[in-house]
């Protein structure tokens, strides 16, 4: 443990260092004044546009940013979607996707793969996600995300990381799950 430890834990109300004073704000004439490249200064427009309208063309053209920022969100999405088995720091350090032919693991959910996609869908229902599944008086999350892995509607992909820095992508509907193992009674809240 390091000495930041608990100055981390507080909360600070001073967000910056004392040498991060703004500059004062000056007499408010420069709301109106636009300083020119010869050192006058000049109205600023009535529109309040401080770009010169030669380059304006009237229309709306995206810019590259914003088709990258689409592509970011559609990855975003997709990655929201996945769900990682196993240490997630092997994750991050750049694993490489095994094709579906190549796959060495077994096509089995396992009882702590079956536990996080049961809690996350949990979770996500519990946050108003959309059911995918048909409710017949059911209101607890848990109850409602068995059903849809009882039907296989999970819109979840389980990721399973292998210790050679590869890693598997596993559909909900690829793999074999236990529905006849009985819960153990300890755990349940019946």
């Amino acid at each position: 443990m390091s000495d930041r430890d608990d100055e981390d834990d507080r909360l600070s109300l001073n967000f910056g260092d004392a040498d991060d004073v703004d500059e004062p704000l000056g007499d408010g004439d420069d709301d109106f004044f636009l300083e020119e490249e010869g050192g006058g200064r000049r109205p600023a427009a009535e529109d309040g546009d401080d770009v010169d309208d030669e380059d304006d063309d009237g229309g709306y053209a995206p810019a590259a940013d914003e088709e990258d920022e689409a592509q970011q969100q559609q990855l975003l999405l997709e990655q929201q979607r996945i769900l990682l088995s196993g240490s997630s720091a092997q994750a991050a350090k750049g694993a490489v996707a095994r094709r579906r032919e190549q796959r060495v693991t077994a096509p089995y959910l396992t009882k702590y793969e079956r536990a996080r996609v049961l809690g996350t869908r949990a979770l996500q229902i519990s946050q108003n996600a959309p059911v995918l599944v048909a409710i017949e008086g059911e209101t607890d999350p848990l109850l409602i995300a068995q059903k849809e892995l009882r039907e296989r509607v999970l819109p979840l992909l389980l990721r399973r990381v292998l210790p050679d820095h590869t890693y598997e992508d596993w559909s909900i509907t690829e793999l074999e799950v236990d529905f006849d193992r009985p819960a153990d009674e300890r755990y349940t809240n019946s």
